[in-house]
């Protein structure tokens, strides 16, 4: 019988705590749902290859300088070059952030790494990514297997690296993140960290008619209206836990997200998260939408204008306020998509058959 691959999951620390009991999965990119099963793979998290919160002045240097010539944090390759023993005895190592994934990568080009390397590229490439970049880019990936989140930037990543990229369309856990029975809260949630929400156009839309409007974030937003709540949250720090953000989301009449004009899949998590809890999501029509193909305005959600489109965005929020019904029939829908394609164990079927073709053989062990 032949021994199954040993497939190591590299992660950023913290992302272990979801693995206990009233948590959502989808952040562990299938690792639950291998491990269910019977798949032989394993857990590392980066602290355990060196990886430090609030580096000094000194790694900080170092960090920044080759950042700068090239797009990869130098600090970190020098940790996972003086930790690579830990992944001897490896067959695939899969990552799911830039740092990790690039740092590997390089430590695979110079004969130092046996392991295939897999790689969930987030926020790689963008218009402005500089051309030296680019290059350090290709050069370091050529023996990486890349995925995207998102359709269209799997084409930006498979034009910039030469050779096509692979969609791996990401699910939520649509067991935690559910439908509630409960009366809905008369109030419209937004919610979100990363740098391309566009809170400004959203506060700029919403009108004094409007429900009350709250927003989760850490950035830095501030509102003066009497209909708007400004709710500091940040899932790294858990100021806000996971069942806390899920009943803000069930309790809401609907979600709204402004996204800046970016080729990223910004508030993808948050979107499917609410289209699982059965929400009308309203969100920016902009480049880096992840899949258009079930992302349907109008039917499984509301397009809310282009990026920096003020009245748009208002009239999108205006039309679904006065329509209830349809928001339910829009929420049943998303839901729906969820179920049938946007999960996390569908999620993890895919990413399984992934690495199967990257490793040429089962990943169960006698197949």
């Amino acid at each position: 019988m032949n021994a199954a691959p040993l497939i190591l999951y590299l992660v950023k620390e913290g992302r272990e705590t979801r693995l206990g009991e009233g948590s959502p999965r989808e952040f562990l990119y299938g690792y639950p749902e291998l491990l269910s099963a019977g798949c032989n793979v394993q857990l590392l998290v980066d602290a355990e290859v060196g990886f430090e919160r609030g580096l000094n002045k000194a790694k900080g240097l170092i960090n920044a300088v080759l950042h700068l010539l090239c797009g990869i944090p130098g600090w970190g390759l020098i940790q996972l070059w003086r930790h690579r023993h830990r992944f001897d005895a490896a067959d695939l190592v899969f990552v799911g952030t830039n740092t990790l994934g690039l740092g590997l990568g390089v430590l695979h080009r110079f004969g130092l790494l046996r392991a295939r390397v897999m790689f969930i590229a987030m926020g790689l490439i963008e218009p402005s990514t500089p051309a030296r970049w680019r290059r350090a880019y290709r050069w370091a990936l050529r023996d990486v297997h890349v995925l995207s989140l998102a359709q269209h930037d799997a084409k930006i990543l498979g034009a910039a690296l030469g050779r096509p990229v692979d969609y791996l369309p990401f699910g939520v856990d649509s067991d935690f993140w559910q439908v509630a029975t409960k009366d809905v809260g008369n109030y419209v949630l937004s919610i979100g960290n990363d740098r391309h929400r566009d809170y400004d156009t959203l506060l700029r839309a919403w009108r004094p008619e409007f429900p009350l409007l709250r927003i989760v974030t850490r950035l830095p937003v501030s509102a003066s209206a009497a209909n708007v709540e400004i709710i500091h949250g940040d899932w790294h720090r858990q100021s806000l836990s996971d069942t806390e953000v899920r009943t803000l989301m069930q309790q809401a009449s609907f979600i709204v997200l402004p996204i800046r004009k970016t080729v990223q899949p910004s508030g993808q998590s948050a979107a499917l998260q609410a289209m699982a809890c059965g929400k009308t999501v309203l969100i920016t029509d902009f480049p880096g939408l992840w899949n258009r193909d079930l992302m349907r305005d109008g039917a499984t959600c509301v397009f809310a204008g282009a990026p920096g489109d003020v009245e748009g965005l208002t009239a999108a929020v205006a039309a679904i306020c006065s329509e209830p019904e349809r928001r339910g029939a829009i929420g049943a829908a998303a839901r729906k998509v969820i179920e049938s394609e946007l999960n996390a164990q569908r999620m993890a079927e895919r990413l399984l058959t992934h690495m199967e073709t990257a490793l040429g053989r089962s990943l169960v062990s006698g197949g």
